[in-house]
């Protein structure tokens, strides 16, 4: 399925993106100051083979053969899980002119087509919530996103149950600290990053962990933390605070002085680790998600 905008620039092509377009894609991130997975081709071609790994589309907008827009979304494994849209990027010169709201409505549509029965998107509280708007998500909650330097250690009854490698993805567990969508992605990217050993990269550490007889998993990828935790724990502050404390400790040990969190609002009122950490950094993430 194709589709085209019709602009004062000519007419702007959406379609999904296949394995010839990736240097369009890194060509059109090289016209501002690319991060992270643009930086260099054989990153462009590393993060959309992965995101095709993991069961995801990408989608870009071309004028006159050249992107001017690009969307990762990735999809669930149940078609009643939201489709997740991990990317969303327009290049600078064609900012404002409703490029992304077409590219997001036409992924959007797909998906519905495809059977999936919602989409949901994470932005920067500030930052295009309007556009998200106007094709149709509603704000569901602001959570905190945050960077933190881990200042000391400290002791945790939480005990190491043994390693995890790629195949024991804890699919039996929630994700309470974290991304909770894409979750194949996330562990796919940590593992497949690690092993390539891409941006300064370090990890994956994956340790099944247990506290007072409850098991968990935590997942430190680069300098993210993820928690998994039987869904009857997630509201569990006392056992949340102890695995965090665990896997501050993990990452100290392994060289990671810097560490990013994003927690539930309600989680992150609770818990007091002033004694080990120190924010540099916190934002607001906004959830945003359409019913189809």
């Amino acid at each position: 399925m194709e589709q085209f905008v019709y602009t004062n620039e000519g007419r702007v092509l959406l379609r999904e993106a296949d394995q010839d377009d990736i240097t369009k894609i890194y060509e059109m991130y090289q016209a501002t100051n690319p991060e992270d997975w643009w930086e260099e081709e054989r990153l462009s071609e590393f993060r959309f083979n992965l995101i095709k790994e993991a069961k995801g589309r990408i989608f870009i907008a071309l004028l006159k053969d050249e992107v001017i827009g690009h969307a990762e979304v990735v999809l669930p494994e149940s078609k009643d899980d939201p489709v997740y849209l991990v990317r969303l990027n327009i290049h600078d010169d064609f900012g404002r002119r409703k490029f992304g709201i077409e590219l997001v409505r036409y992924s959007a549509i797909i998906m519905k087509n495809l059977g999936y029965k919602s989409y949901v998107t994470w932005p920067d509280t500030n930052k295009s919530k309007g556009l998200y708007k106007k094709v149709g998500l509603k704000e569901i909650k602001e959570n905190p996103q945050m960077l933190l330097s881990i200042k000391a250690k400290k002791n945790t009854e939480v005990k190491l149950v043994k390693e995890l490698n790629f195949n024991e993805e804890p699919k039996d567990l929630q994700v309470v600290v974290g991304c909770p969508w894409a979750r194949d992605y996330i562990w796919l990217k940590a593992f497949k990053a690690g092993a390539e050993e891409f941006l300064d990269y370090k990890g994956p550490f994956v340790h099944k962990i247990s506290c007072k007889g409850i098991e968990g998993v935590t997942l430190l990828d680069g300098n993210s933390i993820y928690l998994y935790v039987p869904k009857a724990e997630k509201d569990n502050i006392e056992l949340i605070k102890e695995l965090l404390i665990y896997s501050s400790n993990l990452a100290l040990d392994n060289g990671i002085e810097s560490i990013h969190i994003n927690i539930k609002d309600k989680l992150w009122s609770q818990l007091d680790l002033s004694d080990i950490w120190e924010i540099d950094k916190e934002e607001e993430r906004l959830e945003m998600k359409m019913e189809f």
